[in-house]
């Protein structure tokens, strides 16, 4: 196998290479680990210097091996993509026990990333005239409270006042009583609209899950077949997401990474797997995907054709959100300050799993992390590894 300076040696020469072993976390700093650096084809392929990019790979992995140590991770895959270069790598574990490592090719859920999904399906829908985003929830599902009101535009950046179905008593009640049992769209929404409107449509900001259950739903009715396909046929197979699917909605591989929690350093990982259906997430969270097809799905946003410019522009029609941590919100895309710049993207959880992703137009970058553990320290994680371009 080799020395891990040797593998690194290889990387830097565009070599994808395997280190560490499982157990080797438990040991020293989290070295069950994947890095590799390959070249994206492209007319945009040389505007980055490849030697950079060699050079980035090792400080690259070596910063998302500390920060998986601090940051008490079981495990975590990320990728970066720059113009002309893809970086991508690992730490820790899939599986707890038996020790299995992860590895930057493993698929995790990851959440509320779905949103961004699903909104840039409905903006191509807009492009094609087959939907409007002005038009009201009461020409899709005219019994929900204020629907002759909500707007899709108000549902995509949660200005809808529509309440959110996972802080109902009853669902956090039925979640934790049956672990893992299926749930219906019909039920989900009832919840919803049990404890609507959480504010006046269009008066504030309110992040609700319910918003894209309702969009998915909408999506649906305008195009007469199930969102899965329409995900697939017009961002899955295009961009070439093979490792990315509707859970709970299509027929996928099993998930072989599981979702870990502890209430302390010192406590022993809980193995919480399965424990809510993705059924309960749809539209709002039930994605499956790995780093790489995620960090592939932001730089094409922004990069390629994915969405017309008009439709990109809607996309980043940010309005005040009054939260510190999403100070602003567009159309499931959140903007973010850092010292590298503005990002575009989002983040999502899931029992058991989060993941962070965005894009930074100033870098020419994209990033995404996922891991297999609710954490809420993600969008730092993300900076700090992007702080990596800018070290001398």
């Amino acid at each position: 196998m080799g020395t891990t300076a040797e593998k690194r040696q290889l990387t830097s020469l565009g070599i994808l290479s395997r280190a560490g072993r499982a157990g080797l976390w438990k040991l020293l700093l989290g070295a069950a680990l994947t890095l590799g650096l390959t070249r994206c084809g492209g007319p945009d392929e040389d505007s980055t210097d490849p030697q950079r990019c060699a050079r980035l790979a090792p400080r690259l992995q070596a910063r998302l091996e500390t920060l998986a140590q601090e940051k008490d991770l079981p495990g975590v895959t990320a990728s970066l993509r720059l113009r002309g270069c893809t970086w991508h790598g690992a730490a820790g574990e899939a599986l707890v026990e038996p020790d299995t490592e992860m590895t930057a090719e493993n698929r995790l859920r990851v959440g509320s990333i779905t949103k961004t999904f699903v909104a840039t399906v409905a903006l191509q829908l807009q492009a094609e005239g087959r939907l409007s985003l002005d038009a009201t929830l009461a020409e899709y599902l005219p019994g929900f409270p204020n629907a002759e009101v909500i707007t899709v535009r108000q549902l995509l950046n949660h200005t809808s006042g529509v309440a959110n179905y996972t802080t109902h008593p009853a669902f956090r009640a039925e979640s934790s009583s049956h672990l893992g049992r299926t749930w219906t769209f019909d039920e989900l929404i009832a919840l919803g609209a049990a404890e609507s409107p959480a504010l006046p449509p269009g008066t504030g900001w309110n992040y609700a899950n319910t918003n894209y259950l309702l969009v998915g739903f909408i999506i649906e009715r305008v195009t007469g077949t199930p969102l899965a396909e329409q995900l697939r046929a017009r961002i899955l197979a295009p961009l070439d997401l093979r490792s990315t699917g509707l859970d709970g909605n299509e027929v996928l591989s099993p998930i072989t990474v599981h979702g870990y929690e502890r209430t302390t350093q010192t406590s022993p990982w809980s193995d919480v797997t399965g424990a809510l259906h993705p059924s309960a997430a749809g539209a709002a969270g039930a994605l499956v995907s790995s780093a790489d097809d995620i960090s592939l799905f932001y730089q094409s946003l922004f990069e390629r054709p994915l969405l017309a410019p008009e439709q990109r522009a809607e996309m980043m029609e940010w309005i005040q959100t009054q939260e510190p941590l999403v100070p602003e919100y567009g159309l499931a895309l959140m903007r973010r300050t850092t010292p590298v710049g503005p990002g575009h993207g989002h983040n999502g959880s899931f029992p058991g799993y989060s993941a962070d992703a965005a894009y930074f137009p100033e870098q020419q970058a994209a990033i995404a992390i996922l891991v297999n553990t609710e954490s809420s320290g993600l969008s730092a994680m993300t900076q700090q590894l992007l702080e990596v371009l800018s070290a001398p």
